[in-house]
Protein backbone atom coordinates (compact mmCIF):
# COMPACT_ATOMS: atom_id res chain seq x y z
CA UNK A 1 0.00 0.00 0.00
CA UNK A 2 1.47 3.45 -1.13
CA UNK A 3 1.71 5.84 1.44
CA UNK A 4 2.56 9.47 -1.24
CA UNK A 5 3.48 12.96 0.81
CA UNK A 6 0.94 15.30 1.52
CA UNK A 7 2.88 17.85 -0.88
CA UNK A 8 2.79 14.84 -3.42
CA UNK A 9 -0.73 14.53 -3.40
CA UNK A 10 -1.30 18.39 -3.23
CA UNK A 11 0.79 19.15 -6.14
CA UNK A 12 -1.62 15.96 -8.33
CA UNK A 13 -4.70 17.71 -7.16
CA UNK A 14 -3.39 21.22 -8.87
CA UNK A 15 -4.27 23.08 -5.47
CA UNK A 16 -2.20 25.67 -3.39
CA UNK A 17 -3.68 24.12 -0.42
CA UNK A 18 -1.81 24.10 2.96
CA UNK A 19 -2.89 21.11 4.58
CA UNK A 20 -1.47 18.76 7.28
CA UNK A 21 -2.99 15.02 6.88
CA UNK A 22 -4.00 13.07 10.18
CA UNK A 23 -4.09 9.81 11.37
CA UNK A 24 -7.80 9.90 10.70
CA UNK A 25 -7.58 11.13 7.21
CA UNK A 26 -4.57 8.69 6.21
CA UNK A 27 -6.85 5.62 7.13
CA UNK A 28 -9.65 7.04 5.10
CA UNK A 29 -7.55 7.32 2.40
CA UNK A 30 -6.06 4.38 2.39
CA UNK A 31 -8.95 3.05 2.74
CA UNK A 32 -10.58 5.01 -0.31
CA UNK A 33 -7.68 3.54 -2.26
CA UNK A 34 -9.17 -0.01 -1.50
CA UNK A 35 -12.80 0.69 -2.39
CA UNK A 36 -13.33 3.59 -4.29
CA UNK A 37 -16.24 4.68 -2.63
CA UNK A 38 -16.81 5.69 1.01
CA UNK A 39 -20.01 6.99 2.46
CA UNK A 40 -20.07 9.80 5.12
CA UNK A 41 -21.60 7.32 7.73
CA UNK A 42 -18.70 4.92 7.01
CA UNK A 43 -16.45 7.31 7.69
CA UNK A 44 -18.10 8.70 10.78
CA UNK A 45 -18.10 5.35 12.74
CA UNK A 46 -14.66 3.95 11.27
CA UNK A 47 -12.26 7.14 10.60
CA UNK A 48 -13.33 10.66 12.53
CA UNK A 49 -15.61 8.78 15.76
CA UNK A 50 -13.05 10.61 17.82
CA UNK A 51 -14.50 13.60 16.47
CA UNK A 52 -17.50 16.03 18.10
CA UNK A 53 -18.17 16.52 14.66
CA UNK A 54 -17.65 13.22 13.40
CA UNK A 55 -16.04 13.46 9.39
CA UNK A 56 -17.88 16.13 8.14
CA UNK A 57 -14.96 19.11 8.94
CA UNK A 58 -12.26 16.90 8.01
CA UNK A 59 -13.85 15.72 5.00
CA UNK A 60 -14.31 19.32 4.04
CA UNK A 61 -11.06 19.92 4.44
CA UNK A 62 -10.07 17.27 2.08
CA UNK A 63 -12.41 18.20 -0.30
CA UNK A 64 -11.20 21.92 -0.62
CA UNK A 65 -7.78 20.98 -0.97
CA UNK A 66 -8.93 18.91 -4.07
CA UNK A 67 -7.96 15.51 -2.67
CA UNK A 68 -11.47 13.81 -2.66
CA UNK A 69 -14.80 14.95 -4.64
CA UNK A 70 -18.49 14.15 -3.05
CA UNK A 71 -22.14 13.85 -4.00
CA UNK A 72 -25.02 12.72 -3.02
CA UNK A 73 -26.53 9.09 -3.70
CA UNK A 74 -30.27 9.55 -3.72
CA UNK A 75 -32.69 6.70 -3.30
CA UNK A 76 -36.05 6.61 -3.46
CA UNK A 77 -36.53 4.73 -0.42
CA UNK A 78 -34.37 6.08 1.89
CA UNK A 79 -32.42 9.35 3.00
CA UNK A 80 -29.93 10.80 0.10
CA UNK A 81 -26.42 9.51 1.23
CA UNK A 82 -23.28 11.71 0.81
CA UNK A 83 -20.51 9.19 -0.60
CA UNK A 84 -17.37 10.05 -1.27
CA UNK A 85 -14.25 9.17 -4.21
CA UNK A 86 -10.64 10.54 -4.76
CA UNK A 87 -10.65 13.08 -7.00
CA UNK A 88 -8.49 12.49 -9.67
CA UNK A 89 -7.62 9.11 -11.22
CA UNK A 90 -3.16 10.50 -10.51
CA UNK A 91 -4.32 10.70 -6.90
CA UNK A 92 -6.20 7.78 -6.70
CA UNK A 93 -2.66 5.97 -8.60
CA UNK A 94 -0.94 7.29 -5.89
CA UNK A 95 -2.30 4.98 -3.29
CA UNK A 96 -2.56 2.16 -5.25
CA UNK A 97 -6.23 2.90 -6.38
CA UNK A 98 -8.48 3.77 -8.85
CA UNK A 99 -11.61 5.89 -9.57
CA UNK A 100 -14.88 4.06 -9.19
CA UNK A 101 -15.98 3.16 -13.01
CA UNK A 102 -20.14 3.57 -12.57
CA UNK A 103 -22.89 3.63 -15.02
CA UNK A 104 -26.23 0.89 -16.16
CA UNK A 105 -24.51 -2.12 -15.08
CA UNK A 106 -22.58 -1.13 -11.95
CA UNK A 107 -24.14 2.20 -10.62
CA UNK A 108 -23.26 3.94 -6.96
CA UNK A 109 -25.52 2.18 -4.63
CA UNK A 110 -23.56 -1.65 -5.61
CA UNK A 111 -20.52 -0.02 -5.20
CA UNK A 112 -21.35 1.49 -2.08
CA UNK A 113 -22.44 -1.86 -0.92
CA UNK A 114 -18.89 -3.87 -2.23
CA UNK A 115 -17.81 -1.04 0.47
CA UNK A 116 -20.15 -1.69 3.48
CA UNK A 117 -18.84 -5.31 2.75
CA UNK A 118 -15.64 -4.07 3.41
CA UNK A 119 -15.94 -2.33 6.49
CA UNK A 120 -18.26 -5.56 8.35
CA UNK A 121 -15.21 -7.85 7.57
CA UNK A 122 -13.42 -5.53 9.80
CA UNK A 123 -11.40 -3.96 6.87
CA UNK A 124 -9.60 -7.01 5.82
CA UNK A 125 -5.64 -5.91 4.70
CA UNK A 126 -5.90 -8.28 0.94
CA UNK A 127 -9.33 -7.11 0.17
CA UNK A 128 -9.76 -5.76 -3.66
CA UNK A 129 -12.53 -4.63 -5.91
CA UNK A 130 -13.20 -6.32 -9.34
CA UNK A 131 -10.75 -3.64 -10.91
CA UNK A 132 -7.86 -4.57 -8.72
CA UNK A 133 -7.56 -7.87 -9.63
CA UNK A 134 -4.48 -9.85 -10.91
CA UNK A 135 -4.59 -11.76 -14.37
CA UNK A 136 -4.43 -14.96 -12.42
CA UNK A 137 -7.34 -14.19 -9.77
CA UNK A 138 -8.94 -13.28 -13.21
CA UNK A 139 -8.75 -16.32 -14.28
CA UNK A 140 -8.96 -18.61 -11.11
CA UNK A 141 -12.77 -16.72 -10.89
CA UNK A 142 -13.51 -17.75 -14.37
CA UNK A 143 -16.20 -16.07 -16.81
CA UNK A 144 -18.51 -14.94 -13.71
CA UNK A 145 -15.79 -12.24 -11.73
CA UNK A 146 -16.88 -11.26 -8.39
CA UNK A 147 -17.25 -7.66 -7.24
CA UNK A 148 -14.43 -8.48 -4.71
CA UNK A 149 -12.10 -10.91 -3.02
CA UNK A 150 -9.86 -11.35 0.44
CA UNK A 151 -8.21 -14.44 1.65
CA UNK A 152 -9.00 -15.60 5.43
CA UNK A 153 -5.59 -14.63 6.90
CA UNK A 154 -5.87 -18.10 9.23
CA UNK A 155 -6.38 -20.69 6.28
CA UNK A 156 -5.46 -18.72 3.24
CA UNK A 157 -8.82 -19.28 1.93
CA UNK A 158 -9.84 -17.07 -1.30
CA UNK A 159 -13.32 -15.56 -0.20
CA UNK A 160 -15.78 -13.94 -2.95
CA UNK A 161 -17.57 -11.13 -2.55
CA UNK A 162 -20.82 -10.27 -4.58
CA UNK A 163 -23.15 -7.33 -3.80
CA UNK A 164 -27.07 -7.55 -5.18
CA UNK A 165 -28.43 -4.34 -4.87
CA UNK A 166 -31.65 -5.95 -5.80
CA UNK A 167 -31.65 -6.47 -9.21
CA UNK A 168 -30.63 -10.08 -9.38
CA UNK A 169 -32.87 -12.62 -10.34
CA UNK A 170 -33.09 -15.84 -8.20
CA UNK A 171 -31.45 -17.80 -11.09
CA UNK A 172 -28.86 -15.50 -11.21
CA UNK A 173 -28.24 -15.87 -7.85
CA UNK A 174 -27.98 -19.66 -8.38
CA UNK A 175 -25.81 -19.56 -11.44
CA UNK A 176 -23.02 -16.80 -10.00
CA UNK A 177 -22.82 -19.50 -6.62
CA UNK A 178 -22.38 -22.98 -8.70
CA UNK A 179 -19.70 -21.15 -11.61
CA UNK A 180 -17.77 -20.22 -8.31
CA UNK A 181 -18.07 -23.17 -6.34
CA UNK A 182 -17.12 -25.03 -9.34
CA UNK A 183 -13.76 -22.88 -9.52
CA UNK A 184 -13.28 -24.00 -5.83
CA UNK A 185 -14.78 -20.66 -3.89
CA UNK A 186 -16.90 -21.79 -1.77
CA UNK A 187 -17.01 -19.31 0.99
CA UNK A 188 -18.65 -16.72 -0.26
CA UNK A 189 -19.76 -13.28 1.12
CA UNK A 190 -23.24 -11.75 -0.48
CA UNK A 191 -24.55 -8.45 0.41
CA UNK A 192 -28.08 -7.34 -0.14
CA UNK A 193 -30.28 -4.36 0.79
CA UNK A 194 -31.82 -4.88 4.53
CA UNK A 195 -35.28 -3.75 3.57
CA UNK A 196 -35.96 -4.76 0.19
CA UNK A 197 -37.65 -7.44 -1.88
CA UNK A 198 -35.03 -9.36 -3.51
CA UNK A 199 -34.51 -13.02 -5.05
CA UNK A 200 -32.47 -15.35 -1.90
CA UNK A 201 -29.62 -16.34 -1.56
CA UNK A 202 -29.61 -19.85 -1.00
CA UNK A 203 -28.74 -20.94 2.92
CA UNK A 204 -25.67 -23.26 1.43
CA UNK A 205 -22.24 -24.44 3.55
CA UNK A 206 -19.64 -21.18 3.31
CA UNK A 207 -22.39 -18.68 1.83
CA UNK A 208 -23.33 -15.87 4.47
CA UNK A 209 -25.10 -12.93 3.62
CA UNK A 210 -25.00 -9.62 4.64
CA UNK A 211 -28.05 -7.11 4.54
CA UNK A 212 -27.46 -3.10 4.68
Amino acid sequence: MSTPKTSRLIRLAGTNANIRLSDADRAFLKDLSKVQMISADLADKNHYAHLKSSSVRSLERLENAGLITSKLLYDPKAAPVKIYQFANKSIAGAYGGKLPVTGAKRNDKHELMTSRVYFELGRPDNFKVATQFTPAEIALCGSKRPDAIYTDPESGEMIVVEADSGNYRQHQIVEKIARWQAAGLTRQVWAQPRNARVAQVPQLPGISVLRF
